[in-house]
């Protein structure tokens, strides 16, 4: 009887200690949710893809090729979209292509300005303070030491203080701006649970159609 019941025990005690063990692991997974949240690394990312003429008898691989003129660009951009919906899906494809139309833009010009400001700023307060003491009475007693033969008598006090406050402010501003002309969408997928990417494409064939059309259709 007694080992049936030592043994009941032993499991309670386990039981518990299983149990508290959890416990912990997840409010120590809940207090670390956000400190250890990773980015996705499910897709590889693309940017900016230049596709080149190769000369006559080059250009059987990328290494033999003899570059000449520029044929073609392909630029992709990604944008999140904070859903599962077909709004947000839309949405996103939307703000995708655009990113990647800035992207293309910036690549081909891209005014880059920076400035820096220093402020200094320094404060002087200077302090004086006076004490002075006027006897009152002759059966005053006063007391007197080693260190200071005359204590509570006439006093006065100078502080000066300075304060300096510095600040430098840095500020870098970018801007683009163009006309694209023959820039096209290639191609738009879902890369992640809820990344979209949107791949925009540049090609000497595509400004020849746009520049027959402009011809035509005006």
């Amino acid at each position: 009887m007694k080992t049936k019941l030592a043994i009941f025990c032993l499991a309670l005690l386990l039981s518990a200690c299983s149990s508290t063990k959890d416990k912990k692991d997840q409010v120590s997974a809940a207090g670390d949710l956000i400190g250890a949240q990773k980015l996705s690394s499910n897709f590889k990312r693309q940017g900016v893809k230049l596709e080149w003429e190769c000369g006559w008898g080059t250009g059987f691989s990328d290494a033999s090729c003899s570059k000449g003129d520029i044929k073609a660009i392909e630029v992709t951009a990604y944008a999140p979209s904070f859903g599962n919906s077909e709004a947000n899906r839309e949405a996103a494809f939307g703000v995708a292509h655009d990113v990647a139309l800035v992207k293309l833009n910036r690549f081909i010009s891209d005014e880059v300005t920076t400035s820096r400001v220093t402020n200094t700023l320094t404060k002087n307060v200077e302090k004086a303070n006076d004490k002075l003491k006027s006897k009152i009475s002759t059966q005053e007693v006063i007391s007197v030491t080693d260190d200071d033969s005359f204590p509570n008598s006439n006093i006065a006090s100078r502080e000066n203080i300075n304060e300096v406050i510095r600040t430098v402010t840095e500020s870098i501003r970018t801007q683009s701006s163009g006309i694209l002309r023959g820039v096209r969408s290639v191609e738009e997928k879902i890369v992640d649970r809820q990344t979209v990417a949107v791949t925009v494409r540049w090609d000497k064939d595509s400004e020849k159609a746009v520049q027959e059309l402009r011809r035509r259709i005006r």
